[in-house]
């Protein structure tokens, strides 16, 4: 997930947030981490996939930006206070995944979201799920998504 002419590192620790009342089943503490898809808590249109926290890790760099990111003038990449972010979901890309509804064995490695974080494409596919057709790269709504191994 690299911008023309940056390079993302994947070794800063993750950074929890608190969010509050939160009717999503993961943790109220819930970590934003190098490639969550975060979403605005001021304004709900407005999300994108973390390349990197600034300041002490009170600010993000945002890319992958929204329709509403973009009509409010942000270019392709924009930075937003950590505390005015909450993660979409426990993903990031990165993260090694199985889809729930096959098993553990289907599984494959976050490249990228699609659908405001909703779908995620998949590749460096299980042999498993290579064999159902999917070829290199496959894409899943997150529902149908556990985590096998988060990012190293």
């Amino acid at each position: 997930i690299e911008p023309a002419g940056t390079s993302l590192v994947w070794t800063a620790a993750p950074f929890r947030v608190k969010t509050g009342a939160n009717p999503r089943a993961f943790d109220q503490m819930e970590e934003i981490r190098m490639g969550s898809y975060v979403v605005f808590k001021d304004q709900s249109n407005c999300s994108g996939v973390v390349f990197e926290f600034q300041d002490d890790g009170n600010v993000a760099g945002l890319m992958h930006l929204s329709n509403g990111l973009i009509k409010l003038g942000c270019g392709e990449q924009t930075h937003e206070a950590v505390d005015n972010l909450m993660p979409k979901h426990q993903f990031a890309i990165g993260d090694i995944v199985y889809l729930t509804s096959d098993g553990s064995e289907f599984s494959g490695q976050i490249f990228e979201f699609q659908d405001d974080g909703q779908v995620a494409g998949l590749n460096t596919l299980s042999d498993k799920l290579k064999n159902l057709g999917c070829g290199e790269q496959t894409h899943e709504p997150v529902e149908n998504l556990a985590l096998l191994s988060p990012k190293g």
